[in-house]
């Protein structure tokens, strides 16, 4: 296939490769945009392809979905798969007649599609997620999985860039065509991406969106809240909507892979359920655009500067796990106690690791870190945690230590 989003390699495609030796039926999902279909039919060559993206084609696998499977065969790629979800049986009945029989389907996570996998394919499929773009996988670095171990982040070629530069790529995004260059407008891109793809996808999966533009006044608002502890009912009061609409919205954002949530560290796991969580984007160039900046400058001189960053940082590491395989919980720790907001101690992003250990994570958009960035430790020291290495991720230029584990890291290593 002659497209440039193949040009760069994406981690997860050993992932995919390993699993669809070990399963019959392989569910990847994500949004619209990342480059899943472009993957898969250059992964899988000799796989038969078809695309649920036109209404003849929908009416066919509805209608008679069983000469549907008779045309399409296996081994088969079908994407779009939430638009015809009868199929699944069709899928579940090729499975048990054939034990050669392969199937790879593509769709968002939407109710359909989880609920025609759980009644007809519960243990027979895999479901694997994917997400946009890594800066790792930008940057031409080897996957990775966030460990604090200076030795593991010195053999990665960190690419050294300016803090203006970094503001740049943020800016920039994470979706496979800006990056490629296939499309060079971005505010362009993103306008399209949201009509097109998000709004389009949850009205056709989650709910009715009957007012496009009190949707996207929703969007702008819960970028303004990235990197900031919310409730459904903040969310809701501010959008001028009612709290049943707003989870509605909010759960289809997060089940698409829109958004993504971090939750309150503690030993007590329904404290970890109970108390608010807080909001982030996978790409941050969605968040740009709708808070409307276009260019570096402005948004590096912002109050978000400091969120939008943080996004940047956490997205990132939540990235290399998922094209690992894997879906660590994240988690954040905050000071409760009487003073203004601005002046409570935080934690920004808490990792558990094995044997029970925590690896705590601040991060500042500074170029330069200092020993007082470490200072907010001393929240997990309460909690009678066993603390790995304290990593702060800024805009430094190289890896560094301020101290026995205490490690410096540039968000260009991630």
């Amino acid at each position: 296939m002659n497209d440039k989003r193949y040009t760069i390699k994406r981690h997860i495609k050993e992932l995919i490769s390993t699993t669809a030796k070990e399963y019959q039926c392989v569910v990847l999902t994500g949004p619209r945009q990342i480059g899943k279909s472009t993957l898969l039919i250059n992964l899988f060559p000799k796989y038969n392809y078809v695309q649920l993206d036109n209404q003849k084609i929908i009416n066919e696998a509805k209608l008679d979905p069983e000469l549907f499977m008779q045309k399409y065969k296996s081994p088969l790629i079908i994407d779009e798969i939430q638009k015809a979800p009868i199929l699944f049986s069709y899928i579940k009945e090729k499975i048990d007649q054939d034990e050669k029989a392969k199937f790879i389907v593509t769709g968002s996570e939407s109710f359909e599609l989880m609920k025609g996998i759980g009644e007809s394919l519960s243990t027979r499929a895999a479901i694997i997620n994917m997400s946009s773009l890594s800066i790792a996988e930008i940057n031409k670095e080897p996957i990775f999985t966030y460990k604090p171990d200076i030795n593991l982040f010195l053999t990665r070629r960190a690419k050294t860039k300016t803090q203006y530069e970094i503001f740049g790529d943020i800016i920039k995004g994470s979706m496979p065509d800006i990056i490629n260059g296939n499309k060079t407008n971005i505010q362009l891109f993103y306008k399209s991406y949201i009509e097109t793809s998000i709004i389009k996808d949850m009205k056709e999966d989650w709910v009715s969106i009957k007012d496009g533009g009190k949707f996207m006044d929703f969007l702008k608002i819960l970028a303004s809240q990235t990197g900031q502890i919310f409730t459904t009912h903040s969310i809701a009061k501010l959008s001028s909507m009612d709290d049943k609409t707003c989870a509605i919205w909010l759960n289809g954002l997060k089940a698409m892979g829109i958004i993504f949530f971090t939750h309150p560290f503690s030993k007590n796991i329904i404290k970890r359920i109970i108390k608010n969580p807080k909001l982030y984007f996978y790409d941050t160039g969605l968040v740009a655009y709708l808070l409307g900046f276009t260019d570096t400058k402005s948004l590096l001189n912002s109050s978000f500067a400091g969120h939008i960053f943080e996004c940047y940082v956490i997205s990132n590491i939540y990235k290399g796990f998922i094209n690992a395989g894997q879906n660590p919980s994240l988690f954040y720790i905050k000071e409760q106690r009487l003073v203004e907001a601005d002046k409570q101690k935080e934690i920004d992003l808490i990792l558990e690791g094995e044997g029970g250990k925590v690896y705590p994570i601040e991060i500042k958009m500074r170029v330069l870190a200092n020993i007082h960035d470490f200072d907010n430790v001393s929240l997990l020291n309460k909690e009678k945690n066993e603390i790995a290495s304290m990593t702060v991720v800024c805009c430094a230029t190289s890896v560094t230590t301020l101290g026995k584990d205490k490690l410096v890291l540039p968000v260009t290593c991630l």
